[in-house]
């Protein structure tokens, strides 16, 4: 997505205050709000797993860690039985936001909702979802990463610190039930006990590293070595690398759990797309055929020197970075529409009204020719090269008035200030 911004030229004078100063250059890229999130982050890292830098050094992506110790209600925050109770009743839920799983098979969708003559398509009943729960099915919560507000925002710092996509589901389990028989999971996992307690036996991997095409087979689910035997009580949280086999099933108590998945970018993931984007960008070598009759016995080698060289590593981990920023971070939004409003409301700049860089964003700029491109996940703001200064100032964090502006003033700083906020990249912070 993109927007350009073009004003009259700005004025040559105005008082400033301030720096400007973001969180640096990084890439050949500046920098606003990444060192605030990453911080908040870090935070909430340390409240899943405890030393982060432990953590990486010890388990990430080798051995599962359980952090127990905690009180009972240490995630309250996040989600409560009593919210579970209220997302089921007061509703509506969309069928494809739910599921209800009995021995690893998810219940025929036909079962669980009810037909509105309106249009809106199938819904949730509440009365046959529970009485599958009280048939002993496990239900499941998907997508939680994108509308359960403490989620979302959990979702969204992790996923900074980790450079990698974290999902999150909720799991509502009977008492004395298993809702997933014994398998591995594809990615890698955190687990939060929210309610009641789960009996946990995890195995050794029997496929090192299981990519997402690898699935649960027979074949797959031989024999192994038990890891854990034991039970997660309420409070507790636990990291489980993708490839480690386990069983859950509930105890005498009903369990509510929340799994926070890590979609990662692996090395295949980068090295397929470099190829692919090498071969758009006019690299002939890899766009040619595979000789004719290659296939035949006795062919001769198809090898062909000009494709036996990969795109340098530097391609795979800007590709890596570029999909992380653009399409898989996604910033918050909140207060944005009330910003909105108000910016509609009245002239923000000619009122004098405070703004600062909204909450919840990290924001990429760079100089492209005479413009200065502003980006918020894959949106691309252009602004003219020559206000830079006062885009800076805007986007360091602290709060800004108008007159601060060095170049952008009186007609220009409205027009500045009007898109930014409606861009969302600016908020209103005073009436």
């Amino acid at each position: 997505m993109e927007t350009s911004l073009t004003s009259p030229a700005p004025a040559a004078t105005g008082d400033a205050t301030g720096d400007g100063t973001g969180d640096g250059i990084r890439d050949g890229i500046e920098w606003f709000g990444l060192n605030e999130l990453l911080a908040a982050g870090r935070q909430s890292l340390t409240r899943v797993v405890g030393d982060p830098d432990a953590f990486f050094a010890r388990h990430w992506e080798s051995t599962p860690l359980i952090a127990t110790g905690g009180p009972a209600d240490a995630f309250a925050d996040l989600m409560t039985l009593q919210d579970f109770d209220r997302i089921l009743t007061e509703g509506p839920v969309a069928v494809q936001t739910l599921h209800a799983v009995d021995a690893s098979q998810a219940l025929p969708a036909e079962r669980l909702v009810y037909y509105r003559d309106n249009g809106t398509g199938p819904l949730a009943d509440p009365g046959r979802v529970l009485d599958a729960f009280g048939a002993g099915a496990t239900l499941v919560l998907h997508g939680l990463h994108r509308w359960w507000p403490p989620l979302r925002r959990l979702c969204q710092e992790l996923s900074a610190v980790l450079s990698h996509r974290v999902v999150a589901d909720a799991y509502l389990t009977p008492p004395g039930t298993t809702g997933h028989l014994r398998h591995y999971d594809t990615h890698d996992l955190f687990t939060l006990q929210i309610a009641g307690s789960k009996h946990w036996l995890i195995e050794e991997p029997t496929v090192a590293l299981p990519l997402s095409s690898q699935h649960n087979t027979a074949e797959r689910l031989g024999p192994s070595t038990t890891h854990f035997d034991g039970v997660l009580a309420a409070g507790t949280s636990m990291y489980l690398p993708r490839g480690y086999l386990h069983t859950v099933s509930s105890r005498a108590d009903t369990s509510l759990h929340i799994t926070l998945g890590i979609e990662a970018v692996t090395w295949k993931d980068a090295l397929s797309t470099a190829v692919r984007r090498h071969a758009e960008r006019e690299q002939l070598p890899w766009r040619r055929v595979l000789p004719a009759g290659f296939a035949r016995p006795g062919a001769p080698d198809p090898l062909s020197p000009a494709v036996t060289q990969v795109p340098p590593y530097q391609e795979m981990v800007a590709w890596a970075r570029e999909r992380f920023w653009r399409h898989e971070f996604r910033s918050a939004h909140a207060g944005r529409l009330l910003s909105m409003v108000a910016a509609a409301d009245g002239t923000t700049a000619g009122s004098g009204r405070t703004v600062r860089r909204a909450p919840g964003i990290v924001v990429r700029a760079r100089h492209t020719g005479d413009q200065y491109v502003v980006s918020v996940d894959d949106k691309d703001v252009r602004l003219p090269a020559a206000i830079a200064d006062d885009v800076r100032l805007l986007l360091a964090g602290a709060p800004v008035r108008p007159a601060q502006l060095r170049t952008a003033t009186g007609p220009n700083a409205e027009v500045l200030l009007s898109r930014l906020v409606q861009e969302g990249i600016l908020q209103i912070v005073d009436g």
